[in-house]
């Protein structure tokens, strides 16, 4: 994806006038390396809670504020979001970050965000009943997007199959691929989720359509247990992500690619920590919360991918 060239609309010897206007108070690891000096690009989107921004190598990183959660690609400030257009230019240099162009943001050295792990596992005969047990107790009732398939895919796991109508086109279209994703992570289809997944791509409305989150949080899920337990092949779940690279939004094909290589936003990190160490639910209920409020039904998708890519434990991976 192109980029913007940065043309100064003041001096160069200007650039010791200006002010920050604030400072970052914390990095992920892939913001700060688009932080360090000499870096330039463009501001790709902007919303009201969080500006895109891209280099000209296309690295994506993000500013927002202190309240959100965080992730590798994140930069917090803690003052309010300023009003930027998308498409004009940024440039690092002198430990500062100079955006529309007379806005100015001290890089300084804030502190590093690293994804928390675990080093508990659980045995991984032992891992569905956890799975289940927690993935039960969420409280549904403000679900939303695929959120709304999480009480049929665990009707599977009890050989119990349930039936459930939605008037919401999308909801319509993709809840007999989910339910059939579902089966195939649990019975072992290892030839049917590139299958699946390419009428799922790209699915849904906005920057991340639910059909993206959805697979995002299953291959979240399958590098997960695939790094807890190295004994078990689950390679056989992992898609080729750059085929989608055309069919979705910049943003959304580079957070799957994150997902796919174990990289997320902070809660779900935590979700799935909490339960391959089998950590109890009032533990993960937090970040639950904390999850299924991001976006419209970002979070409620997420998850339900989670525990979709969770189910390929059942029968011990085999």
């Amino acid at each position: 994806m192109g980029v913007v060239e940065y043309e100064a609309s003041r001096p160069a010897d200007a650039q010791t006038d200006m002010q920050p206007s604030s400072a970052f108070t914390q990095l992920g690891s892939a913001a700060r390396d688009c932080l360090t000096n000499g870096q330039r690009g463009k501001i790709l989107a902007v919303f009201s809670k969080v500006i895109y921004l891209l280099t000209e190598t296309d690295e994506l990183f993000w500013i927002t504020t202190d309240d959100a959660p965080m992730h590798r690609r994140c930069a917090i400030i803690p003052s309010p979001l300023p009003g930027l257009s998308a498409g004009s230019p940024f440039r690092v240099a002198d430990h500062h970050l100079t955006l529309d162009p007379d806005l100015l943001f001290e890089i300084g050295n804030p502190p590093v965000w690293v994804a928390p792990r675990t080093n508990r596992i659980l045995d991984i005969a032992s891992l569905p009943v956890h799975i289940h047990s927690f993935f039960s107790q969420l409280d549904l009732s403000q679900a939303k997007g695929f959120g709304n398939f999480i009480p049929q895919i665990l009707a599977l796991t009890e050989n119990n199959p349930t039936q459930s109508k939605f008037t919401d086109p999308i909801l319509q279209f993709s809840h007999p691929l989910i339910v059939d994703m579902a089966h195939t992570c649990l019975d072992h289809q290892l030839s049917r989720p590139p299958e699946i997944a390419d009428k799922l791509i790209g699915l849904g409305t906005g920057l991340t359509p639910s059909g993206d989150d959805f697979l995002g949080g299953m291959l979240f899920a399958v590098h997960h247990l695939q790094a807890a337990y190295p004994d078990f092949d689950f390679t056989a779940y992992k898609l080729q992500i750059e085929t989608y690279r055309s069919r979705t939004p910049f943003i959304s094909f580079t957070l799957l690619k994150d997902h796919a290589s174990g990289h997320a936003i902070e809660p779900l990190h935590r979700i799935v920590n909490d339960i391959l160490s089998g950590g109890s639910f009032e533990s993960i209920s937090p970040f639950v919360s904390q999850l299924t409020r991001i976006g419209h039904s970002t979070g409620w998708d997420l998850l339900t991918g989670l525990l979709t890519g969770l189910l390929i434990t059942y029968h011990n991976g085999r």
